[in-house]
């Protein structure tokens, strides 16, 4: 018969489940902060390459209107018509303008673009922080829910230890019997 034994042996099974438990909580938080961590990495790395292709946007850009001032010249001078005044004058300029407010478009997208991958990679690495303190937590959790089971434990050992042998005692409830 285990008589005033079995409140132990029921509170370290319970000990051993708690600890079990916050160790589980523990790995499955590192494991979420390093997915969030990856995530970050990878934000950063399209940002980077963001950065690339708007340059590379840019470059064609500047490409077209080249060939685009180059047909206007050839343009004005098959027609034997100056650059220097008038409205040829003022079409190279329309061009120069319309070039400078798309060149700045494309910069202003890429940076839009660049800012939410900036957000993300900041939203994961916040993520990665907060898991690992839930982590941390859950250890420390833990370890008071262990230690709050012991204390119980050895409080209906010492009541039943007392009590067993003065009266019969009920092991389910652990109350004497009369």
């Amino acid at each position: 018969m285990c008589g005033p034994a079995l409140p132990l042996v029921a509170a370290g099974m319970s000990m051993l489940g708690t600890g079990v438990s916050a160790l589980q909580a523990n790995a499955q938080a590192n494991y979420q902060a390093q997915i969030a961590d990856r995530n970050a990495a990878m934000e950063r790395e399209a940002a980077q390459q963001e950065i690339a292709n708007t340059q590379q946007e840019a470059l064609a850009h500047y490409r077209k209107v080249a060939a685009l001032k180059g047909q206007q010249r050839v343009a004005a001078a098959a027609n034997g018509v100056s650059l220097d005044f008038g409205t040829a004058a003022d079409v190279l300029a329309s061009t120069d303008q319309l070039a400078r407010e798309d060149t700045k478009r494309i910069y202003e997208t890429g940076n839009n673009r660049l800012r939410s991958r900036d957000i993300n990679a900041s939203n994961y690495t916040a993520q990665a922080s907060a898991d690992r303190q839930a982590g941390t937590g859950a250890l420390v959790k833990g370890v008071f829910d262990m230690g709050s089971t012991a204390l119980g434990g050895v409080q209906q050992y010492a009541a039943l230890k007392d009590a067993y042998g003065k009266k019969p005692v009920n092991l389910l409830t652990g109350t004497p019997f009369g």
